[in-house]
Order: C-alpha cells, then sequence, then structure tokens
C-alpha cells in the first residue's frame, strides 16, 4: 500500500511539473489600487516558497515556546545527576573509611540544599568516627532540624553514636 501511494505522488507531481512547464496562463492579483501579474510557474514557485517558510516560522515558534520547560528539565537533571555523584562520592568515601572526606562531601551536599536525610547522617557518623563530638552533634540537629519525618533513621544514628562503642 505504501508503494502504491508513493507511485500515486510521484505521478501527480509528474502531471503537476508538466502542466505548470507546458502552460502559459497567468495569475492576476488584484487589490485596489493594485494589480500584480505573474506567470502560474512564478506563483506556484512562490506559493511553494511562502508554504515552507511559514512551516519553519511556526516550527520556529513552537521550539521558542517549549524552550523554558526544556532548560528548566535540563537543569533538573543536571542537579540530579551531580546529586547521584555526590551521594556516590560521601558512601564511597565513608566505606573506605575515609571519614574527613566522607563528611567534607556530605557537608558539602548540605551547603548545596540537598534535601535526603542521609547527608546529614553520614557526616554526623563520619564525625563521630573522627572523635569529633560538637561537629556530630551539630550534624544531628541539623538532621533533627530538616528532616523531621525521616526519624528512624537519625534516631539510630544518634543512638548508635552516643550509646555505642566509642571510636578506637
Amino acid at each position: 500500500m505504501k508503494y502504491l501511494i508513493s507511485i500515486l505522488v510521484i505521478f501527480a507531481a509528474a502531471v503537476a511539473l508538466s502542466t505548470l512547464l507546458q502552460n502559459t496562463a497567468y495569475v492576476l492579483l488584484v487589490y485596489p489600487p493594485y494589480r500584480i501579474e505573474m506567470s502560474l510557474k512564478l506563483f506556484a514557485v512562490l506559493f511553494l516558497l511562502i508554504l515552507v517558510l511559514g512551516h519553519w516560522l511556526m516550527q520556529l515558534l513552537s521550539d521558542t515556546t517549549r524552550l523554558p520547560a526544556l532548560v528548566k528539565k535540563m537543569r533538573l537533571e543536571r542537579a540530579q545527576n551531580n546529586s547521584r555523584k555526590l551521594l556516590d562520592v560521601t558512601l564511597r568515601a565513608f566505606f573506605e573509611g575515609r571519614y574527613q572526606d566522607a563528611e567534607k562531601a556530605a557537608a558539602r551536599a548540605i551547603k548545596h540544599g540537598e534535601s535526603s536525610v542521609i547527608y546529614p547522617i553520614i557526616a554526623a557518623r563520619a564525625a563521630h568516627e573522627l572523635g569529633a563530638s560538637e561537629r556530630r552533634d551539630s550534624y544531628m540537629a541539623k538532621a533533627g532540624q530538616r528532616f523531621q519525618g525521616d526519624s528512624t533513621m537519625r534516631l539510630l544514628s544518634d543512638a548508635k553514636a552516643r550509646f555505642g562503642q566509642p571510636p578506637s
């Protein structure tokens, strides 16, 4: 079916082209007091050119109106990607025993406004492992102030830090 339609379109284009090339007709456009007379061939070319230009302008207008949403989506994706990378760095440093690096990465994430409760808890656990109880308590307070809904993880980490084994 697709081939049949393609063949019909090709034949229609051939008939239209042969008619335009052999026809000596002209087009008369009248808008008082103006009067424009041109050949049918020139009119057909100009008409196609206007259609293509109009389509291009409408596409440009459509793309322009979608641009703010596209930029917002790209910024959100970039922020999520950066957040994932920062979480990866933080967790990798913590589990490798590089507690100072883990605390710095978590503090950087908190400073950038990350909304996950994991960052202040990891920073508190890293500070605890480094023996910095003031910083640990500060991070736990931040976790308690900013993230009220995630209390289980915060309370377990706080209990382990306060009542667990002291860092060696």
